[in-house]
């Protein structure tokens, strides 16, 4: 059994493994939520992008889950195996963390520019097809936005007849948009395209992750260290004399 610094090192490293089985739970919930839930509001992505990024969360949350359950057991068993095992998994997940980041911010321009394009291409089929149309008034309405671009996007869309969505209207009620570009009361709905908002709310995401990535990544770090420092201690005290 250890003692001194290194009981110190296995109740500290206990207790970031505690962390890790939490994060991983929490994951693995926002995942199979946004499965169940948001892929049927956001379906003008067609389902593909936000499967994936659910897909992923859960991968994730479950491998971090994983990584907790041998990294508490080990410690508090003082099992040199086990904790070698999460010391390998969590510099693994560190490294593949750090590649998908690099992977993101290579790829973010090209996800940018497909997003765009399947706003403009979905939103000639307003109101034809009930998730595209559902899709399309929910983004509008919760995002304060109008469009693709601006409000002037849904003139070119012959199904309206020289209306926008009633979710355009600041004000909402039914039939609110009808023959809106014959009144052409712009006070009454949104003017700014929903695409500039979600590129906005995007950046703002994207911050958020770089930001708790980094401080998931030093955590991440100090537990390996951890690990190997409680591991050689666990390997030096139970050698045959």
């Amino acid at each position: 059994m250890v003692s001194g610094g290194m009981k110190c090192v296995k109740y500290l490293l206990c207790v970031f493994n505690l962390i890790f089985f939490i994060a991983g739970l929490v994951l693995i919930v926002a995942g199979t939520l946004i499965q169940t839930k948001f892929n049927a509001d956001f379906a003008f992505f067609e389902g593909q992008a936000v499967n994936h990024v659910a897909i992923l969360l859960i991968g994730i949350g479950l491998i971090i889950f994983t990584i907790g359950f041998f990294g508490c057991c080990g410690a508090y068993r003082e099992n040199h195996c086990m904790i070698l095992t999460f010391a390998v998994l969590l510099g693994i997940v560190f490294v593949v963390e750090i590649a998908a980041a690099i992977a993101a911010h290579i790829m973010r321009t090209q996800i940018d520019e497909l997003l765009k394009d399947t706003m403009i291409r979905t939103s000639r089929n307003y109101p034809k097809g009930k998730a595209v149309k559902e899709a399309w008034d929910h983004i509008q309405h919760d995002l304060g936005c109008c469009g693709a671009k601006n409000f002037t996007d849904w003139s070119d869309n012959i199904n309206l007849n020289n209306s926008v969505p009633d979710s355009c209207c600041v004000v909402y009620k039914q039939d609110c948009g009808v023959d809106f570009f014959r009144s052409g009361q712009t006070t009454e709905i949104y003017t700014v395209g929903c695409e500039e908002k979600f590129l906005d709310a995007s950046q703002i995401a994207v911050i958020a992750v770089i930001v708790v990535a980094v401080v998931v990544s030093i955590v991440q770090v100090v537990g390996v260290v951890l690990a190997c420092f409680l591991a050689g201690s666990i390997r030096h005290n139970y050698q045959p004399l």
